[in-house]
């Protein structure tokens, strides 16, 4: 790098103090996670669970800004779940697209969520794998890291939270290794199973959802009347 592009980089605002709480928050993880039984209670789980949210919260801090809707207009705006194929994700442009296209089918497949969140099953040991990753990305990382260093730490921190909030959910006799949490569907056919992996069941079987929209009426116009006044009778003088 030359002086000329030296002299003129800036080290963003509050990332000195945000590297400083990152390793902070990042060791008193790993403490918890190293000291940790295999097997361990649901339990044990949910200091995890919330450290690595809280991590979490600074490496988002350290990213660059990343909305749900992806839309310049409305960038805090409600997500469109059910948003046709090639629209975006932002409720409010699409319900005026809507209006003037009530025909347009939902698209097959939701929107991504807004931060990495791994497939399942969760268990102990891709919770230590995905910690691993964030203790060899933060151990080149620096005031000058990239933007997109930052966005993929906070993607792996999301992904640690998931797995952790995942395995401090209680047990069941469900058997389910993709949600060791779920709850139990007791008149489901063949015995007992996982209700999760029934809807995801019931919704390969019946497709996509369709929506039926209407098209907006025009707005009536109403017109004020006059009621017109009685005559007056003539005087009697």
């Amino acid at each position: 790098m030359d002086s000329a592009d030296h002299s003129a980089y800036r080290v963003p605002t509050g990332r000195p103090f945000l590297l400083k709480e990152l390793y902070s928050k990042l060791a008193g993880v790993g403490e918890l996670i190293r000291q940790l039984p295999v097997p361990a209670d649901p339990t044990e789980y949910e200091e995890i669970a919330d450290s690595l949210y809280a991590l979490f919260n600074v490496a988002r801090n350290l990213a660059p800004d990343r909305n749900s809707t992806g839309c310049q207009l409305h960038p805090k705006g409600a997500v469109d779940t059910e948003a046709p194929a090639g629209w975006g994700r932002c409720l409010l442009c699409n319900s005026h697209r809507r209006t003037g296209r009530p025909d347009v089918k939902a698209a097959p497949r939701a929107p991504r969520h807004n931060w990495a969140v791994p497939p399942p099953p969760y268990d102990h040991t891709v919770l230590t794998q995905t910690m691993q990753q964030i203790n060899e990305l933060t151990a080149e990382l620096n005031y000058r890291s990239e933007d997109e260093t930052f966005v993929h730490l906070a993607d792996l921190t999301h992904a640690a939270f998931v797995i952790a909030r995942e395995l401090s959910r209680p047990r069941n006799n469900s058997g389910c290794p993709q949600h060791p949490g779920a709850p139990i569907d007791p008149d489901a056919p063949g015995g007992p199973q996982c209700i999760f992996c029934q809807g995801q069941a019931r919704r390969r079987r019946k497709g996509p959802p369709t929506v039926a929209i209407r098209p907006s009426r025009p707005v009536p116009r109403y017109e004020r009347h006059r009621t017109p006044r009685p005559p007056t009778p003539p005087s009697s003088g």
